[in-house]
């Protein structure tokens, strides 16, 4: 092996490096930086340890990407640090063992492939192939998800990579897609020999094998959970969100898809930011296309749901007529078993570019069978579900009904709403997340309404909780108030204050303006139709505010342009207040008969 002083004198009269790359550990703490040259003898690679402040690598080498890796499921190994920069470029998760096809498969730390979904693309070459055939061995015995080697077309020059196919401008999610992946199976010596490896079907379903279970998969760096919405529901696993009917859970789960399809990290209805965005879809059972239509303007009023119009999917099921089961009795057993439909839908999913949530509302319209008091029913459907959750990495989020509490008594604990989800026991222990949604008791909705100074409406104020989690998470009490759109809003933080932030009621004033200039009543910044002397228009925690705070309110929100003055189609007055997309802030507004009233809940 090479001193550092040979190491040295190859590259002393090298030119300055024509590339370089960075390795990283899982806490982001720069390790490696890898040099490239290039000169008359060819490409040359100096490496240099950081936390040593050396050169030469380190006695256990990282892997490329540690960061991406530990975000995916599914990982993409290639052959060098040029070749995964430009598949990362391109939105997919991809890795290199440091040196390429001359990396030490014994020194380099492969611990974060373990349990992911991995494909070796190997350059064209014997080189390509040994590597291959030395990662594919060494992460069989690691244990990765499934793993798979891709055939690289025959008509492809020798030495042709990742790097050559994203130059030719060749679409890498087409060529995944249309070329040939071999599974393997078993460890292989001869990577083209297909004895021990079949066609990839996206499905990893294979028997059991105890002894592929052994001690050794749970060792090295232990995997990171990671969250949809922070705190609350985990990725790649299956969660119950269960409430009485008309408590608005569908809106929740809609604003909720709204703000992981979007780029932007907010704070969803559920009162806790979320991190991770992506592809959403949702199959709704109850909800036509035209209601889901409405309830999406009134959450986006603005229609910023435009900008990630392919990453946002929602199946209103009564508009298909194609409903469809996950699980059914089988009549001459009476056993549990998978419907066909089922199984495309889950094939289809699992097409779904960085697919990170799924919806199923609600679970029973989803299960022709007897979820309620047939354990065995119950376990199977949740069981299902967390293979989907595990295959696409997506989190699996189910809505459930609950039945109102014992004798009558109002909910309280949480231990009193996670009895009252509906059906058998095995729902709730099936999944690794249930959170809860009840009216709050006429003590706490009369200490809420007294407190915040606001009107006392019906079904307005509720409280939420995590009644079960297989991991520490804030189990809480929360305080939700029903806004102006008709969803439940975390106002928590609020109630302890003891009054409405400045922020929360602008937010509410915002959605209050946009619903009533969409409707032809749209209020003034002052005056007759103002906002204050039209107050009772407005949601009923506005119905106490002085005019002094109203109209600075509004007035805010002009000076932020989150609304605008706006005018009335033939007219040159330009007063009527709306967001920026509104109908009147483009000059197109139209007034309607009627008094304008919010009926959402009158909130």
């Amino acid at each position: 092996m090479a001193s550092i002083a040979e190491w040295l004198g190859h590259f002393k009269n090298s030119s300055s490096p024509t590339a370089y790359w960075d390795y990283y550990d899982e806490n982001g703490q720069a390790i490696v930086r890898v040099y490239r040259y290039d000169d008359n003898n060819g490409k040359r690679y100096l490496p240099f340890d950081i936390k040593k402040s050396d050169f030469g690598a380190p006695k256990i080498r990282p892997l490329y990407n540690i960061s991406g890796i530990l975000k995916s499921d599914k990982v993409i190994l290639v052959e060098g640090e040029k070749c995964a920069e430009a598949l990362i470029e391109k939105g997919i998760t991809a890795t290199t063992a440091m040196s390429g096809a001359n990396a030490p498969i014994e020194k380099t730390d492969w611990t974060p492939l373990k349990g992911k979904h991995v494909i070796i693309w190997p350059d064209n070459d014997e080189p390509g192939k040994r590597y291959a055939e030395n990662a594919a061995k060494k992460l069989l015995d690691l244990g990765v998800a499934s793993l798979a080697v891709l055939e690289i077309p025959q008509d492809k020059p020798e030495k042709w990579d990742a790097a050559d196919c994203v130059k030719e401008g060749i679409s890498i999610e087409e060529f995944l897609a249309s070329t040939p992946l071999l599974t393997i199976d078993t460890p292989s010596t001869d990577i083209p020999n297909t004895s021990n490896m079949k066609s990839l079907e996206r499905s990893t379903k294979q028997p059991l094998n105890i002894l592929d279970w052994s001690v050794s998969r749970y060792l090295g760096s232990v995997p990171i959970q990671r969250f949809l919405v922070e705190g609350l529901f985990p990725l790649g696993v299956t969660s119950i969100v269960a409430a009485m009917g008309d408590t608005g859970k569908g809106m929740l789960l809609l604003d909720l898809a709204l703000k992981v399809a979007s780029d932007a990290d907010q704070i969803c209805g559920f009162g806790s930011l979320v991190t991770e965005h992506g592809s959403v879809v949702i199959f709704s059972a109850e909800d036509d296309a035209g209601e889901i239509h409405r309830r999406l303007d009134r959450l986006d009023p603005g229609s910023k749901r435009a900008e990630y119009q392919n990453r946002l999917f929602i199946i209103p099921i009564p508009n298909t007529g194609e409903p469809f089961s996950i699980v059914k009795s089988n009549m001459r057993g009476k056993c549990p078993e998978t419907s066909d439909k089922f199984e495309d839908i889950c094939r289809q999913l699992d097409k779904v570019k960085d697919l990170k949530l799924i919806v199923f509302d609600p679970l029973v319209s989803f299960v022709h069978a007897n979820i309620n008091s047939d354990p065995e029913m119950g376990y199977y459907a949740m069981g299902l579900l967390a293979n989907l959750a595990n295959e696409t990495g997506a989190a699996v989020i189910v809505a459930h009904h609950m039945r109102k509490p014992k004798c009558s008594e109002p909910i309280t604990t949480v231990e009193q709403a996670r009895d009252a989800i509906r059906g058998t026991t095995a729902l709730v222990d099936g999944v690794r997340c249930s959170f809860a949604l009840w009216p709050a008791s006429k003590e706490h909705q009369n200490t809420v309404f007294n407190t915040l100074k606001v009107s006392k409406v019906n079904n307005a104020v509720y409280q939420g909780a995590i009644v079960k989690s297989n991991g520490a998470t804030d189990r809480n009490i929360r305080t939700y108030l029903r806004s102006s759109t008709g969803l439940l809003e975390d106002i928590s933080e609020e109630f302890k204050l003891g009054k409405l932030s400045d922020e929360y009621l602008k937010k509410i004033l915002m959605q209050a303006i946009a619903v009533s200039a969409e409707e032809g009543h749209p209020f003034t910044h002052t005056g007759g139709p103002g906002v204050f002397q039209q107050r009772h228009r407005l949601p009923a925690a506005f119905h106490g505010v002085s005019r002094h705070r109203l109209e600075r309110l509004a007035q805010e929100l002009l000076n932020e342009r989150k609304i605008v003055k706006g005018m009335a189609t033939n007219s040159k007055e330009d007063k009527w207040l709306d967001i920026k997309t509104g109908s009147f802030a483009k000059g197109e507004g139209k007034f309607k008969l009627g008094a304008g009233r919010f009926e959402i809940g009158n909130f």
